[in-house]
């Protein structure tokens, strides 16, 4: 898919703007999500998403070639987002004379979760409780990986870290998961991580 997403961000780096729709069409849906889960703001998502798309079309003389545009929409909303918030901090701060830090909150709901169907009612339970236990770049890494699909390198260029790390927070989430779920529900999810990891 590398060649064609290439192929696609120069098109639409030269202005072609049924290729831009394209690109958007494609990948909104997934931006969609992944913004859900960094923030839970469906209103502040969209907007977002909006006007990145907006500003690509805006900067697209000053854009550069990539290889695949999934890591690079993820990545740029991820940061408009950011941005976002922080705006929103400062004018509540500027209201309440306190200023916060802006973390973003990795939300997750159960349609993210292909093997939730699979689970019981209590094993869905179970295994929300323990994913909520998890720190939010973990739970970030852990989506990015194994619900976006996203190669190593891709997540570390959305979470802005290295490859290694980003290998460090996979493996401690999955530790910390096999150390807080039950035995059964276990056996289900080796085979569902495994699937991704080999």
């Amino acid at each position: 898919m590398t060649a064609l997403d290439a192929s696609l961000w120069n098109d639409f780096l030269a202005g072609n703007k049924q290729v831009f729709e394209r690109i958007f069409l494609a990948h909104y849906d997934d931006l969609f999500r992944y913004g859900m889960r960094l923030t839970g703001d469906e209103e502040l998502v969209k907007d977002c998403i909006q006007n990145l798309f907006q500003r690509l079309w805006q900067r697209r003389k000053a854009l550069e070639a990539i290889a695949e545009i999934k890591p690079y929409l993820f990545a740029a909303l991820r940061h408009h987002i950011t941005d976002e918030l922080r705006a929103q901090k400062r004018r509540s701060a500027l209201q309440s004379d306190y200023p916060g830090e802006v973390e973003l909150t990795v939300q997750h709901s159960p349609e993210d979760f292909l093997i939730a169907q699979q689970l019981t009612s209590e094993q869905q339970a179970l295994l929300l409780g323990a994913l909520q236990q998890l720190s939010n770049r973990h739970r970030e890494a852990l989506y990015l990986k194994f619900f976006d699909g996203l190669a190593y390198d891709r997540i570390a260029e959305v979470m802005e870290l290295n490859q290694q790390s980003v290998r460090n927070l996979v493996h401690q989430a999955i530790k910390r998961l096999r150390q807080v779920l039950p035995y059964p529900l276990l056996l289900l999810l080796n085979g569902f991580f495994l699937n991704f990891l080999l």
